[in-house]
């Protein structure tokens, strides 16, 4: 787990020490002191938000510090003028000043503690029970996975850049993500799911206009020079769940609660809830037939033709079935070479959108010729780790230190 955002909607649950810190200044307002045009389109919407603001504060001895911003919003109904709290934070940073270590949900009472010391030392202060009790719009579920000597980062990254998620999912900024961090950073993004794949160590080094984390702290630096992490690599995977409804339709599976139920922060804690959300989201990209075939060891165009001839002869000695083992190795091929996405963006090209479903049906089969392939040793010890879902601490990174040291 690492990012959260939960939300207060009602003033009288916080309490804010200096208003003046937040950008623009606040200042109350009643529905009456409303202009004309705000009630105008108030009205028009029922309800709306018409102001955002910011808490702006220096940072202390470079610790970290949530984000806080408030929204004033207006129900015409009611002709009343409310506010609505926002807090977006890292429970490993809230915890130990880094997201290269990982929390465990047992933690949970530990966290609200620090979370509400960190709060009340920038002034905003509200109950525990109150954050406890707050609806969930935004969190991220992740998993750091240190690296061994004979794994290369790079080789990873390369083999997930050529996956795709499918129409259901917008992949759009992959490339551009790609590009500009010369492909340090694989990024299948959806409006409301993101799968996220970079090495944290390296994220902690880069600056913060092109890291993935921008909430970075001195310390994290520190850390790396006094334990010797800056030698080692460590894959994250992040998969990121950026609305209400989007949250509630997937976690509430797990939690085994009607789907329309709201997720508390409280319900983040539930024991066994990350290892599952992240194994089922793990699955989701495994599990697809285009990614299948792009995760396949092998770059031997001999090999991979064998394996598919030989295991269509073995289905069925017809015609048909040769036909299919043409077409599956190609397809097979094209993948392991272009990616994914790119074979699929070009058969759109030439064919209609309505050829979609014929795709589908080949990459199946394609991906059931080559089933008995393996996967890189990379891809394997990421889903191991996955798996075994062991809390990374300072001893485990100081271990792969130690083995990453030039003898």
């Amino acid at each position: 787990m690492d990012t959260i955002q939960f939300r207060i909607s009602g003033k009288e649950k916080f309490s804010i020490a200096n208003w003046a810190q937040f950008y623009p200044e606040f200042s109350l307002r009643k529905f009456a002191d409303l202009s004309t045009t705000e009630r105008v389109r108030v009205r028009e919407k029922g309800r709306l938000n018409l102001r955002k603001f910011i808490l702006r504060v220096e940072k202390r001895d470079s610790l970290y510090i949530p984000a806080v911003e408030i929204y004033e919003t207006a129900n015409s109904a009611m002709e009343l003028v409310d506010y609505e709290l926002k807090v977006t934070f890292s429970v490993p940073k809230t915890l130990f000043e880094t997201s290269l270590l990982e929390a465990k949900e047992s933690q949970h009472r530990d966290l609200l503690e620090k979370l509400s010391s960190k709060l009340d030392g920038i002034g905003v202060r509200m109950a525990l029970k109150t954050m406890d009790d707050a609806p969930v719009s935004v969190v991220h579920f992740c998993k750091n996975v240190p690296l061994p000597r004979d794994i290369s980062m790079r080789s990873i990254l390369k083999e997930f850049s050529h996956l795709d998620m499918g129409k259901a999912y917008d992949t759009t900024k992959i490339t551009e993500r790609k590009e500009k961090n010369n492909g340090e950073i694989v990024h299948l993004y959806s409006g409301t799911r993101d799968w996220t794949f970079y090495d944290k160590i390296l994220d902690i080094l880069r600056p913060k206009n092109k890291s993935q984390d921008k909430f970075k702290t001195d310390y994290e630096k520190e850390l790396l020079q006094v334990y010797s992490l800056d030698n080692i690599e460590v894959f994250r995977y992040e998969y990121r769940l950026n609305r209400m409804q989007t949250i509630r339709s997937e976690l509430n599976v797990f939690l085994k609660k009607p789907l329309k139920t709201p997720i508390l922060v409280s319900d983040l804690f539930t024991e066994g809830l990350w290892e599952k959300v992240i194994l089922n989201s793990w699955k989701k990209i495994i599990e697809r037939p285009e990614n299948q075939l792009a995760l396949i060891s092998t770059n031997d165009a001999l090999d991979l033709f064998l394996h598919i001839f030989k295991k269509a002869e073995t289905n069925n000695k017809n015609g048909h079935s040769q036909n299919q083992a043409f077409w599956s190795y190609g397809l097979a091929r094209m993948i392991k070479e272009l990616g994914a996405k790119t074979v699929r963006q070009e058969c759109e090209k030439i064919w209609s959108a309505r050829s979609d479903e014929r795709l589908n049906e080949k990459l199946a089969i394609a991906a059931e010729l080559a089933r008995d392939l393996p996967l890189s040793d990379g891809i394997l010890h990421i889903e191991q780790n996955l798996r075994e879902f062991k809390q990374v601490t300072l001893e485990t990174l100081s271990t792969f230190s130690v083995k990453h040291c030039k003898v």
